[in-house]
């Protein structure tokens, strides 16, 4: 979503106005809260990727749909955009951190604990679930963008949608692999959903799908009619998974992905500096 956070969907775009409900019926139309929140438990999941749960002492309800993003300000840091990796209703607000070695995310991998006082501030961003289209879903996630992109499956598939669900991880190699045993759960209760790791740089022997995600969702070439596209993560992986998705026969205003600026444009655009 902003600098420094190449897990890289991260996002900038302004809320959808009311004006949007009449053309989307599942635009949000939350007030934008700042809450205060304390850390309720931080989870290392790789070597380098961090899952940060925050539970909010004031200033909620935290409205937001799945797949929106929220700007979080860590004690002695100025606010990042980070996307939620939560479902509405869960009692804590989560976040995937992936350690850059700088910035927050180097202060969240060696100095955050639980029970630190964090601000965030939202719901922002376009990428949000439409769970009234009832046709496919295709997520693709890249790095820590699998935590906006399955909080996106796991909200349409508690809602009911019956069409498939399609979820395809790209990371570089096997100590990147996460969410694994929680999205094979997820496979066993609904029978519609599909989780596809894919390694773009394995270290040895693998079993597993390698290559690039993008070159993984053409050789399988689901039936994307009406089909909703997902993505999030580093803007090269999105830029290609939207060429893919659009031979796939995935219209351009179906595909779903916040863009990625930079911190110091975000300032810019927000009238900063």
């Amino acid at each position: 979503m902003t600098q420094p956070h190449p897990n890289a969907r991260h996002h900038n775009a302004p809320r959808p106005d009311t004006g949007d409900t009449a053309i989307d019926p599942d635009a949000p139309d939350f007030p934008v809260r700042e809450a205060t929140c304390r850390v309720a438990a931080l989870e290392a999941v790789t070597h380098d990727t961090w899952i940060v749960r925050l539970r909010v002492l004031d200033g909620g309800p935290f409205d937001f749909v799945a797949g929106q993003y929220a700007r979080v300000a860590f004690p002695g840091f100025d606010p990042r955009d980070y996307s939620i990796a939560s479902r509405p209703g869960d009692r804590d607000l989560a976040f995937h951190i992936r350690n850059i070695g700088s910035g927050p995310s180097a202060f969240v991998a060696s100095e955050l604990a639980e029970g630190d006082r964090v601000i965030v501030r939202g719901p922002f961003g376009h990428a949000y679930l439409r769970a009234s289209r009832p046709g496919p879903i295709v997520a693709v996630g890249g790095g820590s963008g699998l935590g906006q992109m399955a909080a996106i499956a796991e909200e349409a598939l508690a809602q009911g949608h019956r069409a498939p669900v399609h979820l395809y991880f790209g990371a570089r190699a096997e100590r990147d692999v996460y969410l694994e045993e929680r999205m094979g759960l997820l496979a066993d209760q609904y029978p519609n959903f599909r989780f596809v790791p894919v390694l773009s740089g394995p270290t040895g022997p693998t079993d597993r799908r390698t290559g690039f995600v993008t070159d993984a969702l053409r050789a399988d070439a689901p039936d994307l009619k009406d089909a909703v596209g997902y993505l999030a993560g580093p803007p090269p992986m999105v830029e290609a998974a939207t060429k893919t998705l659009n031979d796939l026969g995935v219209a351009a205003a179906d595909i779903h992905a916040d863009a990625f600026i930079s911190e110091a444009q975000r300032k810019l655009r927000d009238g900063e500096i």
